[in-house]
């Protein structure tokens, strides 16, 4: 009886032992940044008087809210990315994990870990490769597009265009963990599901609308959440290929705080910025959560 509660007593010791580093992390990376962050939007914090910040209430707040074009452009610069970035990271991965999940385990392996390997590569390198791809002048699609009689264009240096031509790189960009998520939960519905349906002479689209669909539910609200709070925190595109332009196409939130930060030296301002779009991002995942998570199982 004393060694097994000397082996719980270990077990719980190195339990809380790991926790603890983790927590630790987590506080001093992540929640003491927060709270930092929500303390200067309440100040007058800049590089003039960083010594000494006032507070002043709400005014950062006010600032923001009234600025109908700067933060609500780039608030709806966002959105409309969030738009297009979404559904096609939702259903894109799903198509490509229902026609890998019929396939050998090597073969599902090899695909999984091809479709996964972009995003173990440094994000600046990507998105290097991709402002390579869509070069006004000599890049890739322009190449094809001039091979097939087509004209090339401009992509992320027309303001007409530069908004899609981001959305159109995360189209053809890293879709590998939701491939991942998807190809494991696909694996984990019991064979005599479908079996029972071919009984019933159910044809593929009610096999895929009546059990498919439905048992992936819990990982489809996950990517959307994900998908969404990637999308609005963009910030790759803005910074290593557009800066933000041309005409302020591609301003996103991202871009608007960090130029506030870095650019502007109004610390207060920007910390008050991150703190509306936490809230917003907070608001979105509670609404999927509350919408989408109906009858979904933990």
């Amino acid at each position: 009886m004393k060694v097994l509660k000397d082996r719980v007593y270990s077990e719980w010791f190195w339990a809380y032992v790991f926790l603890g580093v983790d927590i630790a992390w987590s506080s001093v990376f992540l929640f003491y940044p927060i709270l930092k962050a929500f303390i200067f939007s309440f100040q007058n914090f800049t590089l003039e008087n960083i010594g000494q910040p006032t507070f002043v209430g709400l005014t950062n707040y006010i600032k923001i809210l009234t600025d109908t074009t700067g933060w609500w452009y780039s608030i709806k610069i966002s959105i409309l990315y969030t738009l297009g970035v979404v559904p096609v990271g939702v259903l894109l991965p799903l198509g490509l994990a229902l026609l890998i999940n019929p396939l050998s385990k090597k073969s599902q392996n090899f695909f999984k870990a091809a479709f996964y390997l972009p995003g173990v590569v440094s994000g600046v390198v990507v998105a290097l490769v991709l402002r390579w791809i869509f070069y006004p002048e000599v890049g890739l699609i322009n190449w094809i597009l001039i091979k097939f009689g087509g004209q090339p264009q401009t992509w992320y240096a027309n303001p007409d265009l530069a908004l899609f031509t981001l959305i159109l790189m995360s189209w053809i960009g890293s879709h590998g963990w939701g491939i991942i998520l998807y190809s494991a939960a696909l694996s984990r519905i019991p064979k005599s599901i479908y079996e029972a349906a071919d009984i019933d002479a159910a044809s593929s689209w009610i096999r895929f609308w009546k059990i498919t669909w439905p048992l992936l539910r819990p990982v489809t609200l996950y990517v959307v959440i994900i998908s969404i709070i990637n999308s609005l925190q963009n910030f790759w595109g803005a910074f290593f290929i557009t800066r933000g332009g041309p005409m302020r196409a591609t301003e996103f939130v991202n871009w608007r705080i960090y130029t506030t930060f870095y650019m502007e030296s109004n610390y207060s301002l920007a910390s008050a910025q991150a703190v509306i779009l936490m809230i917003i991002i907070a608001i979105l995942s509670i609404i999927n959560f509350k919408f989408f998570g109906k009858g979904v199982e933990y």
